[in-house]
């Protein structure tokens, strides 16, 4: 199995969705995205041969493609629909991934890998490098949703009031915060930056700092107060300064 034998396929199946509908557009690109993170996190390891390292893009790749028809997004959606289980549908019960390959070895970390992704949590028992694996794809996520705020901005920028004592009291324990607990469009931007808090690895730290991820979304907010804006301009520093220290 090869990366380009995944992307044949992923294309093939692609060309059966309205590429016309944006939300299907950046459901595209982020695939792409998402494969490219998998294996730059992936090959800082060392650990994983090159047949191992193509299951974690084709992980990455494939994890949302049971969503490309959905019409519209919300980041903060509490639905209780487990999104995953159309992506496992599509490579395992419409024969997908056995066009990919014959190969069955994998296909429980395939399984596992995409159906953790958006968890908070793994399975027990689970060897090491099988954990390894979905962290990844978990990182990969966290660092998708953070780039997709900045070039889709399907969350609401304008901020004209503080952000809950509740959500600010988590996010100042450095935890992501609960979906639910959001009350105005503040509490939506510090929920999403909360995503920094459960990565996993080094590498995911430096990429954020890389692209200036937290820069960019606090410069991509309207604010309708200066001293709110002063409030999530301290923000910023506060994590940038926290993700240094992760990566040192």
């Amino acid at each position: 199995m090869k990366s380009s034998r995944i992307l044949k396929y992923f294309e093939e199946y692609i060309k059966k969705i309205d590429m016309n509908n944006s939300y299907s557009k950046a459901k595209y690109f982020h695939s792409l995205k998402s494969m490219d993170l998998a294996r730059i996190i992936a090959s800082n390891f060392n650990i994983f041969t090159e047949e191992e390292l193509v299951v974690i893009e084709l992980i990455a790749l494939f994890h949302d493609i049971g969503n490309f028809e959905q019409k519209n997004y919300n980041y903060l959606d509490n639905t209780n629909e487990d999104s995953t289980m159309k992506s496992i549908h599509v490579l395992f019960d419409e024969g997908l991934l056995r066009k990919i390959t014959d190969e069955t070895k994998y296909d429980t970390i395939i399984k596992l890998g995409i159906f953790c992704h958006n968890k908070d949590a793994l399975p027990q028992n689970i060897d090491e490098k099988t954990a390894c694996i979905c962290n990844i794809i978990k990182d990969v996520y966290k660092l998708e949703e953070l780039r997709m705020v900045i070039n889709y901005p399907y969350v609401d920028n304008r901020i004209d009031t503080y952000p809950t004592t509740l959500v600010y009291n988590d996010f100042k324990l450095f935890r992501k915060i609960n979906t639910k607990m959001s009350d105005n469009n503040a509490d939506n931007i510090l929920i999403i930056l909360s995503y920094l808090f459960e990565l996993n690895y080094k590498t995911s730290y430096s990429l954020i700092l890389e692209k200036e991820y937290i820069t960019k979304i606090v410069n991509s907010l309207i604010y309708e107060d200066k001293k709110v804006e002063k409030f999530f301009k301290q923000i910023e520093t506060v994590l940038v300064s926290y993700i240094k220290k992760k990566i040192s």
